[in-house]
């Protein structure tokens, strides 16, 4: 073989090898993949439900939860979709009674931090820290006639074509 040809086989086959390795190494390993308005928005959803099932159904008149929600900014270029489940009792309940229940229900779950409200006349309130970045809040409201279960899920990064003024 030639030199030049014997240079050009070795510089090719230096390029395809750094070409393989740069496919092989994560080009930015600090940052973390971010997770989407969808998925953020199910996480919040599903603890809604979960803290909703919590209640025995008995005691439940009606159950409202809005499937749409507004984004709140949570850092740079992230947000968090706001939920709300609202539960109707079907008749007198003992409102720090069924906070305590949830309270101790989100004691169960993991990466989680509960802090409990004071009572304040029929109002109880609990809130729940996940270390994902979401929060979630039930609270007795209207003497004691109603539970709201609120929601802010996880932060995430909107897709192209999302509009942080749009509700989702």
């Amino acid at each position: 073989m030639k030199p030049m040809t014997l240079a050009r086989l070795g510089a090719g086959a230096l390029i395809v090898t750094l070409a393989l390795t740069a496919c092989a190494v994560p080009q930015n390993p600090q940052k973390e993949t971010s997770m989407d308005l969808q998925t953020a928005k199910g996480i919040a959803l599903t603890m809604e439900n979960e803290t909703a099932a919590l209640l025995p159904s008995e005691s439940i008149g009606d159950q409202t939860q809005k499937q749409t929600g507004p984004l709140l900014k949570c850092g740079d270029d992230q947000y968090r979709w706001s939920g709300r489940t609202v539960l109707t009792f079907a008749g007198e309940v003992n409102p720090q009674a069924i906070v305590d229940g949830i309270a101790a229900a989100w004691k169960l779950k993991e990466r989680v931090t509960v802090k409990e409200g004071d009572t304040t006349g029929d109002d109880a309130e609990v809130d729940l820290r996940v270390d994902d970045g979401g929060s979630y809040n039930a609270a007795i409201w209207n003497s004691g006639t109603q539970l709201y279960i609120t929601s802010f899920s996880p932060c995430f990064e909107l897709e192209e074509g999302q509009h942080p003024s749009d509700e989702y």
